[in-house]
């Protein structure tokens, strides 16, 4: 167990490729597979792990994320000694950068009695065994571990991710980004391990500059002068950084062997907040095939190759394919909609119909009737 880690995540990733999806809310607190949160998946691996301090770095538009984690109680965060602590940025400016948050925020780790850090982002979406990973890094000479994954897709998958590359003793020489151009790659999962005084320290280089940084960027333009080794995860992994790839992902958890691997690891398994809803009732006459539904539904009509999340209605004759429905959707009767991302709170009128495709989705913003 990593009781002597503590967790940084950064939950300010750019929003631009998300659009109306992450308009008015964090990117990790967008909702995934029905009802998950993409800050389930890397908040989970880290109380798996036995970390017991998180701190949540995000940026003005945190009040559905500060609502999602609340006390931390689903990851058993929720304790006298360390608990999950979210820090927005307070100032008149959007914090770009992790680098300011994490020196504003400087007296959260020198309270904090634990001596390394895992730093992650939230927007890879992967079941991870942490210990593993700090086990290679404490019993190696390294500074920094980074976590990867070797893919041979990355001319269609992972598109503006970092990619790495390794000499023969498996330290990083080398970080670019993903432009499609090559179909191997190594996927950098954004996961850094470290000291707490090596991250302090880094932190503090960045004062005789500015603090414009992303805290990986720092890292990577020290890789000459650290030794900075890899640790090589074989799992499932996604990146939620485009709108084509939220979709993706959650195509992907109707996977038989993506949701296992995900949601049925009885020794890492995936928390989120309860709503404590009631289950889907399903109706004479309804057809559901390859589909995942969450709680509190009521499902009336055909659903094919979809995600639903909570408190949706899909009434008697309406017809959803491929499709992604946020909470408390409401889908009348003679709709028919495929390849649509639909968030929250929509209601869809009789006679409707929408049609987008399966490499660019059409979105319907929250709070919409047509």
């Amino acid at each position: 167990m990593l009781k002597n880690y503590i967790g940084i995540l950064s939950a300010i990733e750019n929003k631009e490729n998300l659009r109306r999806l992450a308009a008015h809310r964090a990117v990790a607190s967008i909702p995934l597979a029905g009802k998950y949160r993409i800050v389930d998946f890397i908040l989970s691996n880290m109380t798996n792990a036995g970390i017991t301090t998180v701190g949540i770095f995000t940026d003005n538009d945190s009040r559905s994320l500060r609502d999602h984690v609340g006390t931390g109680r689903a990851w058993e965060l929720n304790r006298r000694h360390g608990g999950v602590f979210v820090f927005s940025f307070n100032r008149s400016m959007n914090a770009n950068y992790d680098v300011q948050m994490i020196k504003d925020n400087l007296e959260f780790l020198y309270k904090a009695k634990e001596e390394n850090v895992i730093f992650s982002s939230t927007y890879m979406i992967a079941n991870l065994d942490l210990k593993a990973a700090v086990a290679e890094h404490e019993a190696s000479d390294r500074d920094i571990t980074v976590i990867y994954k070797k893919i041979n897709d990355a001319d269609k998958n992972f598109v503006g991710c970092d990619c790495l590359t390794f000499d023969n003793d498996n330290r990083v020489i080398n970080v670019s980004k993903n432009t499609g151009n090559e179909a191997n790659a190594n996927i950098c999962a954004e996961i850094f391990i470290m000291k707490k005084e090596l991250l302090l320290s880094l932190v503090e280089k960045c004062a005789y500059i500015d603090y414009a940084y992303k805290l990986k960027a720092v890292i990577y333009e020290n890789i000459n002068k650290l030794v900075v080794k890899g640790y090589e995860y074989k799992g499932y992994l996604a990146c939620i950084n485009s709108l084509l790839s939220y979709y993706k992902t959650n195509m992907d958890m109707l996977s038989v062997d993506v949701t296992r691997e995900l949601f049925f690891n009885e020794s890492n398994p995936i928390y989120s907040k309860s709503k404590d809803s009631p289950p889907t009732r399903y109706y004479d006459g309804s057809v559901v095939k390859n589909a995942l539904v969450a709680n509190g539904c009521e499902i009336k009509g055909t659903v094919k190759h979809s995600i639903v999340s909570r408190y949706t209605v899909i009434e008697e004759g309406a017809e959803v394919e491929n499709c992604i429905l946020l909470q408390n959707c409401t889908i009348k009767s003679g709709v028919k909609i495929k390849n649509v991302i639909i968030d929250k709170n929509v209601t869809l009128d009789t006679g409707t119909e929408l049609k987008g495709s399966d490499i660019y989705p059409l979105v319907i913003e929250k709070e919409f009737s047509m």
